[in-house]
């Protein structure tokens, strides 16, 4: 089934796609998995002309990542290759004006299903799961240092979770404490620098 995009324009190839991100006016996605492998497209729809472009792929072809703009890089971060015991913890941005990426400081563990979200100038990552584990850790990347910072883990380790900053909190909700998509839970947490 193709993914529809609007009304009148739609992508025509099977896949699902990771979060997709606003920027410039135009909206960037299609970076999932078809049929069970990961793939590397990377599409970007322009409303006003009712159309999709192709971009330079992805590096490294991969689903369930983290996404999130920071200034005028969108960042993806993690995911899984192929399948949920093949887990990366690459981290690639990339620039718009140049239509290039770049790889940056990885991600430990490597993890998919992550949440990701900007905060206080950092982006912040948060459970996500690994073979035959979830996780409950929260990291942030220092944009000056290029490194990344443990902060305190989440109450209830999980993946595939909703991440929102509202207010001057980030907010945690849902997402499954098991590996695998069979078990969910209703639980909302909030963590904040304070």
């Amino acid at each position: 089934m193709p993914l529809a995009a609007s009304s009148s324009r739609t992508v025509r190839h099977t896949t699902r796609v990771s979060p997709s991100t606003a920027k410039g006016g135009r909206v960037g996605g299609a970076i999932g998995s078809d049929w069970r492998r990961s793939i590397d497209w990377h599409l970007v729809y322009d409303p006003d002309a009712d159309r999709y472009e192709r971009r330079q792929p992805l590096p490294v072809a991969r689903d369930h990542t983290g996404i999130v703009v920071v200034g005028n890089a969108i960042h993806v971060i993690g995911g899984r290759v192929d399948s949920f015991h093949a887990n990366s913890n690459l981290h690639h941005s990339y620039d718009a004006a140049s239509d290039r990426w770049t790889f940056r400081m990885p991600l430990a563990p490597a993890r998919s299903g992550q949440g990701c979200v900007l905060y206080r100038g950092k982006v912040f990552v948060m459970g996500g799961e690994g073979t035959n584990r979830v996780y409950g850790q929260n990291e942030a990347r220092d944009p000056v240092t290029e490194r990344w910072e443990a902060y305190a883990s989440m109450l209830t380790a999980r993946h595939g979770m909703g991440a929102v900053v509202i207010g001057d909190a980030i907010h945690v909700a849902g997402g499954g404490p098991q590996m695998g998509g069979g078990v969910k839970n209703a639980i909302n947490e909030a963590f904040s620098l304070g």
